[in-house]
């Protein structure tokens, strides 16, 4: 795994933390808010529940109430504790109040009587009977009516408009009866609550994506520390290899000029030769994964698909198969020239080498949309049951197929995937009736 590997991953964590913060804390928060507000729904049914069962009225305490003083008499405040019983009740009633619930006009009379309201009951030829507005000041008489009638001609029975809740109740004796109950002081309350969530939302999103930021350098640190190493392994290694590989090619051939070429020393010679190819592959993978800097510039596709794969049409004649293209003339596409060409040689030498004896590579490249296709493809008819999904590991072969004698190492698709990474594109291998394919999408947005 190398270093631009190891900075998507972090990214991908960064994103998928900050998200999932994110969407805990909403639902927490839409949860505190939809609780508030389903417990003043609830608050405010009841209410017009008491309204409608007094037709239109809350009933009046009565005031004249007086205690005698004696030895039955009330305390005064602080002389004794409440009993268990009655904080108990409040604590009950306080946890009702909550969500809206229990019975108000019951555990809490003075409060209903504070409420402001106006009702306005109908008969049943749908004429304005009567109107308490005693306890609102905020309205006249004319918008009280008007109010009435917009209650009246919507779907709902139960509603809001802004700060003051509706509600359409029909009358025993026929007519409707139309309820406003005023909730400023309680609605302004959950619009504080909505905007505290909404602001505690927003700031612990991103103090939570700049600690995961933070954080995520220290936990990647020691992984970005051991792929320089890897990096450096690779490229020390392969230098260091060459040394002995030409000592002993060197060895090998005047042993053949002193004494005559044997099998041994061809066989010597052959296995120079590929751990030579295996170690140019490892410095190219070195320096695949070493290039970050892309450079850019408007190419003619085609051409360079062309000049390509007309550099391996000998080998595959050579080999009695066939090679063809299929281009989009002219086919201009911003990306970098070299890696491009790169990239299509491992494509086309991967193809050339694994197809079946007699058969067909194909190379095609065409527009689609703003992104560029680049497929090459060849007959393999045993790759029906074949795992495609690591053919992009490093050494990996597929089957008894995929042979030293083909003279593969297995990197070439690994690098050609770390190239398609490097152009921002996407690669995949796909077989179907008898011929794989290995598709590129290179997309024209830097």
């Amino acid at each position: 795994m190398n270093e631009r590997h190891l900075r998507k991953i972090r990214n991908q964590f960064i994103l998928v933390s900050t998200l999932s913060f994110f969407g805990v804390m909403l639902l927490m928060g839409g949860l505190i808010y939809a609780l508030s507000e389903t417990a003043l729904r609830n608050e405010v049914r009841q209410i017009m529940s008491v309204i409608v069962e007094n037709d239109g009225e809350i009933p009046d305490a009565d005031v004249d109430v007086q205690y005698e003083v004696g030895a039955d008499a009330p305390s005064l405040p602080g002389e004794t504790a409440l009993t268990e019983r009655e904080i108990s009740e409040h604590m009950e009633w306080s946890l009702q109040r909550m969500f809206g619930r229990g019975n108000l006009l019951e555990e809490s009379p003075d409060y209903l009587r504070s409420t402001s309201y106006f009702a306005v009951l109908f008969d049943s030829s749908d004429e304005v009977e009567k109107i308490t507005a005693s306890h609102i000041w905020a309205l006249d008489g004319n918008r009280v009516a008007r109010y009435a009638q917009f209650a009246k001609n919507q779907r709902s029975s139960f509603g809001n408009i802004g700060c003051y809740y509706y509600g359409v109740y029909e009358r025993e004796g026929g007519g409707d009866m139309v309820i406003y109950v005023d909730r400023t002081g309680q609605v302004s309350t959950n619009s504080r609550i909505l905007f505290a969530v909404l602001t505690i939302l927003g700031v612990g999103t991103l103090l939570a994506f700049f600690l995961m930021r933070l954080f995520s350098v220290r936990i990647v640190r020691s992984e970005m520390k051991n792929a320089e190493k890897q990096k450096q392994f690779i490229t020390n290694a392969s230098h260091e290899l060459k040394t002995p590989l030409a000592v002993i090619r060197a060895n090998t051939e005047m042993q053949e000029l002193t004494a005559g070429q044997t099998e041994w020393t061809a066989s010597t010679m052959r296995q120079v030769a590929r751990m030579s190819g295996l170690v140019e592959n490892l410095v190219k993978i070195a320096r695949a994964e070493e290039k970050d800097s892309v450079e850019l510039r408007s190419i003619d596709v085609s051409k360079i698909v062309e000049e390509t794969a007309d550099s391996f049409v000998p080998v595959a004649e050579g080999e009695g198969k066939q090679l063809r293209r299929e281009t989009d003339a002219p086919l201009p596409f911003m990306t970098d020239e070299s890696m491009l060409r790169q990239l299509l040689t491992l494509l086309l030498d991967n193809a050339v080498k694994y197809c079946d004896d007699g058969g067909t590579v194909a190379c095609t490249a065409k527009r689609n949309g703003k992104a560029l296709e680049l497929t090459a493809s060849n007959t393999f008819a045993a790759g029906k049951d074949v795992d495609y999904s690591r053919f992009f590991d490093r050494f990996y072969r597929a089957d008894s197929s995929h042979n030293t004698d083909k003279g593969g190492y297995g990197i070439g698709l690994s690098i050609a995937e770390s190239i398609v990474e490097s152009l921002k594109g996407d690669i995949r291998v796909f077989w179907k009736d008898g011929v794989i394919s290995f598709q590129v999408v290179l997309r024209e947005k830097w």
